[in-house]
C-alpha cells in the first residue's frame, strides 16, 4: 500500500488532477470505490468532483478492503435500542483512511438499512463483542456508560510463559514518539494511567490461558501490559519482536456486561471461545 499526498496547485476537477499527476486511471477508479479518495480530510467518490488551490488530495494505491461477507451469527443480541455482535479476527471495527467498505461499522450500517452509532473498537486481529447503538436517543446514555467503566469487557488470551497468580498491571501507557506506524508503550512520555487485571486461568507447554480485564481503555492496552511483563501474546509481533510461532493474535473480547441504557436491567453477553484458541491449546497437548 501506498498513500500519495498532493496539494492542488489550480482550479479544476479531481479526475483531470489525477491525470495529470499520472495516476493510473485504474489505480484510482478503484480507490474511489473503495473510500481511499480523501479531499480536505473527507472521502470523495466522484471523479468530476470540483477541487481548488490548495486543498488537499491523498490517493491510497493498491489497498484492498478485508475480504468478509457480512453474516447474521456475528449477532449476539438485537432489540430496539442497540445490537451487539461477534466480531471475526481480520476484520477492522471501522473503516482506515484507504478503504470505506467490508468493516463492522459498513456492515452494521447495511444491516440496519441506516443509522448505527459506534462508541469502542477492536483491533483488525482482535475478535469479539463489539456494541453498537441503534438510535441516536440512547448515544449519550452510551457514552457515559463507557466513560464512566460501567461497561464491563472481559478478555481471553493465550500469552507466552507461566503466570501463576492474578496480577493487576498498572502502568501508564503513551505514543512512542515518532514512531511508524504508530506504537504505544509503557512510561512514554505524556502517558495515561492504564490499569489491566490479568487472571491465569490454565497453563499448558510454556503458555498461559488467561483472562484480561482493562480497567482503563488506552489503545493497545492489554498487549502492551502483557508485553511490559514479558509475557506477550501469542502471535502479537507487532509487541514482540522475537514471536517465532506463525498464530495470528490470540486475543478475543468473551464477555460484556452493563445495565441496559433504557431498560435498566443487567445485560450479560458471553461469546464462544474461537476455534484458533482451541485448536492452539489441543496442539499443544498432544
Amino acid at each position: 500500500m501506498s498513500i500519495l499526498k498532493f496539494t492542488v496547485e489550480k482550479n479544476t476537477t479531481l479526475g483531470k488532477f489525477v491525470k495529470f499527476k499520472g495516476i493510473e486511471e485504474k489505480k484510482f477508479l478503484k480507490a474511489l470505490k473503495i473510500g481511499g479518495v480523501i479531499v480536505n480530510k473527507k472521502r470523495v467518490s466522484c471523479a468530476n468532483k470540483k477541487i481548488k488551490k490548495g486543498d488537499i488530495v491523498s490517493i491510497c494505491i493498491d489497498e484492498s478492503p478485508p475480504d468478509f461477507e457480512f453474516s447474521k451469527e456475528w449477532i449476539v443480541l438485537e432489540d430496539d435500542f442497540l445490537i451487539i455482535l461477534n466480531k471475526p479476527q481480520g476484520m477492522t471495527t471501522q473503516g482506515t483512511m484507504c478503504y470505506d467498505i467490508n468493516h463492522l461499522f459498513y456492515f452494521v450500517k447495511e444491516y440496519l438499512k441506516g443509522y448505527a452509532g459506534l462508541h469502542h473498537r477492536l483491533d483488525r486481529d482482535t475478535s469479539g463483542l463489539v456494541l453498537f447503538t441503534k438510535k441516536r436517543e440512547v448515544n449519550k446514555a452510551v457514552s457515559q456508560m463507557f466513560k464512566k467503566k460501567e461497561i464491563n469487557k472481559t478478555y481471553i488470551a493465550i500469552v507466552h510463559g507461566v503466570l501463576k497468580n492474578e496480577i493487576t498491571i498498572n502502568k501508564p501507557i503513551g505514543l512512542i514518539p515518532h514512531s511508524s506506524p504508530k506504537k504505544w508503550w509503557v512510561n512514554m512520555p505524556q502517558s495515561k494511567k492504564a490499569e489491566t487485571l490479568i487472571k491465569p486461568l490454565k497453563t499448558f507447554d510454556n503458555f498461559t490461558f488467561v483472562e484480561a480485564m482493562p480497567i482503563t481503555g488506552r489503545t493497545h492496552q492489554i498487549r502492551v501490559h502483557l508485553a511490559s511483563i514479558n509475557h506477550p501474546i501469542v502471535g502479537d509481533k507487532f509487541y514482540n519482536q522475537e514471536e517465532g510461532l506463525k498464530n495470528s493474535l490470540m486475543l478475543h473480547c468473551k464477555k460484556l456486561e452493563f445495565n441496559h441504557p433504557v431498560y435498566k436491567k443487567r445485560i450479560t453477553i458471553v461469546s464462544d471461545t474461537p476455534l484458533r484458541f482451541k485448536e492452539f491449546e489441543k496442539e499443544r497437548e498432544k
